[in-house]
């Protein structure tokens, strides 16, 4: 009787063991297949962390074109594992300039994904991880073509000028980006600054997010709109996402090519703006609203409503300033090619979008009052780059990976 007991004791912790040790390797397994997948697939800043049935992970993407379409790939390449190497749940935290951005549940049933703005969590799980694949010190050399349009003369049809305008992008420390553009003139018929070699946009950039959906950029350096200045801006966004407020405020100056020489003035024009937005999930709208004062010091109300077609957006805006309307339209098309190569010290690449905006008014008052001046500070602002409202990316992952 006494054999039978101690046998029964020894062949229970036996199995305690056995399954101590079976579940550890387990747990390794399924971190290294998740980390091994990332890297081949090109992603950067991989973290991996396993809790429970639960694999998170944190990465950057720079391979794939737009919001949705490297999610998309990491899903399907993870749902590819064998099964041994598979988490029951992923949690998938996308970085943008290694700042959280959006946060993608994947339980087993991939078509019960769910998408939000909600990282804060999936982050505290990622602490004290090492990242692999680091993107600092990385340089992208970015050929941007730029086309401008202007409607004010009685001797021509229209005022035309087609630059390229090289870029090169390097990744600092996280959330900064140092950008330096020059303008090269293709053609034009205009007699102004656009007929000249320039100075394009040329930024320290300092992204950064705080708990609770607070996210904000801090930018120094040269502007479009020939403006010089600094540059910051404050959003809010609730986890669900289709609801945004945020505000932005400029102090800037002149940057202008005057006879050939850059010319600057000092930083005393103050403009800003308070936001809000809503994204409608049926149809892909995008509408947002804006109370501006803008770089001359003329204050009013903007109005765009978009429309996202994948990753074509086509839009209409417009803008009241100081008893004045005027208006116009919109678009940002993906230039072709929706992978991009790995990322070595080096990489040469064309913008991931062609976007234009059309002004209907720029003489009358809108020039000789200087109104509706405004600026950007990156030279890849478009209505497709920063679109990642959780209905529309969830909808979008759902149409790749369930063809």
């Amino acid at each position: 009787m006494r054999r039978n007991r101690l046998g029964m004791v020894c062949l229970m912790a036996w199995g305690m063991v056995t399954g101590v040790l079976g579940q550890q390797p387990a747990g390794r397994q399924v971190v290294e297949a998740a980390e091994q997948t990332l890297l081949s697939l090109g992603m950067e800043e991989i973290r991996v962390a396993q809790t429970d049935s639960v694999c998170t992970i944190a990465y950057e993407d720079n391979i794939y074109r737009g919001t949705y379409r490297g999610l998309a790939a990491v899903i399907e390449a993870l749902r590819s594992l064998p099964e041994t190497e598979q988490a029951a749940a992923y949690e998938l935290v996308v970085l943008d300039d290694r700042i959280p951005r959006l946060l993608l549940t994947l339980p087993r049933q991939t078509a019960a994904l769910e998408v939000s703005y909600d990282t804060d969590e999936a982050m505290r799980r990622l602490k004290g991880k090492e990242s692999r694949n680091r993107m600092a010190g990385r340089i992208d050399v970015v050929l941007y073509p730029e086309l401008f349009l202007q409607n004010s003369w009685l001797d021509k049809l229209y005022g035309v000028a087609v630059n390229i305008s090289p870029a090169i992008q390097m990744d600092l420390w996280k959330g900064a980006v140092l950008t330096g553009q020059v303008v090269l003139p293709v053609y034009t018929n205009m007699t102004d600054f656009r007929k000249y070699i320039r100075p394009g946009v040329i930024t320290l950039r300092q992204e950064f997010r705080l708990p609770g959906g607070v996210s904000g950029r801090l930018t120094a350096g040269n502007f479009t709109g020939n403006r010089m200045g600094v540059d910051a801006g404050l959003r809010y966004q609730p986890a669900r996402g289709r609801w945004l407020v945020g505000a932005n405020v400029g102090l800037t100056g002149s940057s202008t090519c005057y006879g050939g020489e850059w010319v600057v003035s000092t930083w005393r024009r103050v403009s800003g703006s308070v936001w809000g937005r809503y994204n409608e999930p049926h149809y892909g709208l995008q509408i947002d609203l804006a109370a501006v004062r803008l770089v001359y010091g003329d204050m009013g109300a903007r109005l765009d409503c978009r429309r996202h077609f994948g990753e074509v957006t086509v839009g209409v805006y417009g803008l009241f300033t100081d008893g004045e309307m005027n208006g116009g339209f919109h678009f940002a098309l993906p230039i072709p090619g929706t992978k991009r190569g790995k990322r070595r010290a080096v990489r040469f690449r064309l913008p991931e979008y062609f976007a234009h905006e059309y002004r209907a008014r720029h003489g009358g008052s809108y020039g000789d009052e200087l109104l509706g001046y405004s600026y950007e500070v990156r030279p890849d602002e478009n209505g497709s780059r920063g679109y990642d409202a959780p209905d529309f990316v969830k909808k979008e992952i759902l149409r790749i990976v369930t063809k």
